[in-house]
């Protein structure tokens, strides 16, 4: 572009192809049409070049619909995907639910494909995370059974073969009453979990080494049974279902679940509690503090080992699901039952089952009323009776049968709770429809024409 010096004789660009005689720029005058002002040529180069860079408009030599039927009748995709719309009888037709050609996997394979290990290892290892630095936030019924690996673990190395046996019992009761509940719970999102498998653990945990598999059977079918009405019609119950079981069984059968065996190969069927009471009452005779810590004597299958229990109760407290509280008071009645009695403090206390019950079931924050006041009391009562009933010559069992006894008294209470509730909503809303029924009447004896 020239400049606008060009005119005169100094301009450096003056010479061939430089227009001199080109008038100066003047604004677009006022008052002129934009038809005219378009009209006028344009010298500028980039006008000339913005002029070309405008798309030409071409009028279509087809018609459009014309156009369309060409191109799907010509390729190959427009036939597997028609265009509706285009007048064509085999196109026009709608699209069903399902894709004409359906997205398939990376790679194009239509195989279908599991998970790779790494992310059942990544999410195994957030579990385990979990359950070492927030136990809290794991489930209750996960939280339980880690509680009672310890007991169990000990229960096989202590008494071995019976003890597979029951315990496989147990694991099939549980696994039979998890499919029950997804069935009855197959329309709900919630479900009872696996709360019979515990409850099932947990009514087979007690119960005698040397009973007969039948018994241990009758045990784990009422455990599961009572877990799965209780968790479908009245889950407000705060009950652990397997030591209602058990102790159901034993009142009916006359003690058959506290059938015991030595499994040091001795021929003496009794705990160390009866045995005490039967031969060495009035002396000052005591087994061996370690043996009774470590469970290698008669006694429950799965609850003879004190070790276990206290290792069960630690992961229940570092859990935050067992009521110190209650632990404590259960303590305190007990050393008051055995101070009073001038027995053996170590010998008495240094029971795996009594513990057992204390601590994984009478404490267990889920199987307690909400009243703060209540707790307490309801520990020191039950450490009281579970070791002063021996005195009348109740064994280990005296702690079972009072615990279970405390927990069916706090579920009748809640049975009585709500079917009284339950019968003044009903008596509320036979009063409403009966007074509804004396204002009808009423209106129509006033509408009445007579």
């Amino acid at each position: 572009m020239c400049c606008a010096a060009a005119n005169r004789p100094t301009c450096p660009r003056a010479g061939t192809g430089c227009w001199t005689d080109r008038p100066p720029a003047r604004r677009q005058p006022r008052g002129l049409d934009v038809g005219e002002v378009s009209a006028r040529p344009r010298w500028s180069p980039a006008g000339r070049l913005r002029e070309r860079q405008e798309p030409r408009s071409r009028s279509p030599t087809t018609p459009r619909r014309s156009q369309q039927d060409v191109c799907q009748e010509a390729t190959r995709a427009c036939r597997l995907s028609p265009k509706p719309g285009s007048g064509h009888p085999q196109t026009d037709r709608q699209v069903g639910p399902f894709a004409y050609n359906p997205q398939v996997p990376s790679g194009g394979s239509r195989e279908l494909k599991t998970r790779a290990p790494r992310a059942w290892l990544i999410k195994l290892g957030r579990l385990l995370d979990r359950a070492a630095f927030r136990p809290a936030t794991l489930p209750d019924d996960l939280v339980t059974g880690i509680a009672l690996l310890p007991a169990i673990a000990a229960g096989l190395i202590i008494f071995r073969v019976h003890a597979l046996e029951m315990l496989a019992v147990a694991a099939a009761a549980g696994a039979v009453g998890l499919l029950v509940s997804q069935w009855l719970w197959r329309h709900e999102r919630h479900h009872s979990g696996t709360s019979t498998v515990i409850a099932a653990l947990f009514g087979v945990a007690l119960v005698g080494a040397g009973a007969s598999l039948f018994v241990t059977i009758e045990v784990a079918a009422l455990a599961v049974a009572l877990e799965l009405l209780r968790t479908r019609y009245i889950p407000a119950i705060r009950a652990q279902a397997g030591l209602i079981a058990f102790a159901v069984i034993a009142l009916v059968t006359r003690g058959a679940p506290f059938t015991y065996f030595d499994p040091n190969g001795t021929t003496n069927p009794r705990d160390p509690i009866d045995t005490w009471y039967q031969l060495f009452h009035q002396s000052t005779w005591a087994l061996d503090p370690v043996r009774l810590y470590v469970g290698n004597v008669a006694g429950p299958v799965f609850a003879t080992s004190l070790l276990a229990v206290a290792v069960g109760v630690a992961w229940l407290a570092y859990a935050r699901r067992v009521s110190l509280v209650v632990l404590v008071a259960f303590l305190a009645g007990s050393l008051v039952a055995v101070y009073t009695s001038q027995w053996d403090f170590v010998f008495q206390l240094d029971s795996g089952p009594t513990w057992f019950v204390a601590g994984l079931i009478l404490a267990d924050r889920r199987l307690l009323p909400d009243s703060w006041a209540l707790r307490p009391m309801l520990g020191f009562a039950a450490g009281l009776f579970a070791v002063g009933l021996r005195r009348n010559g109740y064994g280990i069992e005296a702690a079972f049968l009072t615990v279970a006894t405390i927990q069916a008294v706090m579920a009748l209470v809640v049975v009585l709770y709500w079917s009284a509730s339950v019968a003044m909503e009903r008596w509320k809303r036979t009063r409403l429809l009966r007074q509804r029924e004396a204002n009808l009447r009423v209106v129509k004896t006033i509408t009445d024409p007579s």
